[in-house]
């Protein structure tokens, strides 16, 4: 079983690497702990509502 882990998933080049990678490995996870929101406001997070 291939299993990747992803940083950062919930950020444009992190989501863009989940989608890439999810044909390529069996289980794919990826985690964010949505620091976009701390930085930029809450405009900027990454969470889905």
């Amino acid at each position: 079983m291939n299993i990747i882990l992803i940083t950062g998933s919930g950020g444009l080049i992190g989501s863009e690497s989940v989608e890439f990678f999810a044909d390529k490995f069996d289980h794919v996870v990826g985690i964010d702990n949505n620091m976009r929101q701390a930085f930029f406001g809450k405009e900027a997070s990454t969470l889905w509502y």
